[in-house]
């Protein structure tokens, strides 16, 4: 091809036909569109081994936050399933006992903090993942659009707890109008953290207090019953019931399938 060129360079320079020379200019620039085309596709494809070297590095990212937030969640259900089932022995001792029959102790031991642990979601490689565009460039639509439902769950999941917080704070304010829980350095026995609570009958706890109980703020049996209400309604639905039972176990399989979806399309 280039010999040939060069034959009609020769003939266009010699005085030869007008139309050689046209051929010969038109042979140069598809020579010089072909090289710029080829140039670009060279540039668009080391573009995307890069691009796609950075999706995989933040996949890796979000491997790991999955995995932590799976061990986070554990212990967060914990908490769950041991408010719901407090909640359940709450219920069960009043129900059918007098006023005289109701310990303050005893229900102060139930009603202490009808809270679980709030969620503390690993999204920062998330969020890099939404902000660089790199979810959207992903090559595996379905994976992407799995990784999007899971971040749509963990924020459903934001405000569940924050209408379990307002139930618990409610639940909280009504235990309040029936207990005396003013017991000398009793934060010292049970502890601060949720997690340290002791399950009920203590009998070191009620061993410690058995002379030393206050009575009850209300005479009323009715004032106790409404604040178990209160509970009963926090571990039902929509409170702890869902939570327990369908949205947690939903959330483990989301995460698990994930990170298997994950580690096959970006192995280390």
């Amino acid at each position: 091809m280039f010999r040939l060129f060069r034959k009609f360079r020769r003939e266009v320079f010699s005085g030869k036909k007008t139309r050689g020379y046209l051929k010969y200019a038109f042979g140069e620039l598809v020579l010089v569109v072909l090289g710029i085309l080829i140039a670009l596709e060279i540039n668009n494809r080391n573009e995307e081994r890069i691009e796609q070297r950075e999706i995989a590095e933040y996949a890796h990212s979000l491997i790991k936050d999955l995995e932590r937030d799976l061990e986070m969640v554990a212990e967060v259900i914990l908490q769950m399933e041991y408010l719901k089932n407090k909640t359940d022995d709450l219920s069960d001792y009043v129900r059918g006992k007098s006023i005289d029959q109701i310990k303050n102790f005893d229900l102060f031991f139930y009603m202490r903090k009808p809270y679980y642990l709030p969620y503390q979601w690993n999204r920062t490689s998330l969020e890099q993942m939404k902000n660089s565009g790199a979810l959207r460039k992903m090559k595996n639509r379905s994976l992407a659009e799995k990784i999007s439902v899971y971040d749509a769950y963990t924020r459903h999941l934001d405000e569940d707890f924050e209408h379990d917080r307002r139930m618990g704070d409610r639940s909280g304010a009504l235990a309040n109008r029936v207990i005396d829980r003013n017991y000398p350095n009793i934060w010292e026995l049970v502890g601060s953290d949720i997690r340290e609570y002791p399950s009920f009958p203590s009998q070191s706890l009620h061993e410690t207090y058995k002379n030393a109980d206050r009575p009850l703020l209300t005479d009323d049996i009715k004032e106790i019953k409404i604040a178990v209400n209160s509970f009963l309604d926090l571990a039902d639905t929509p409170g702890l019931g869902p939570r327990v039972d369908t949205e947690m176990p939903l959330l483990l399989v989301r995460a698990r399938e994930l990170i298997k979806l994950l580690k096959a399309e970006y192995p280390e």
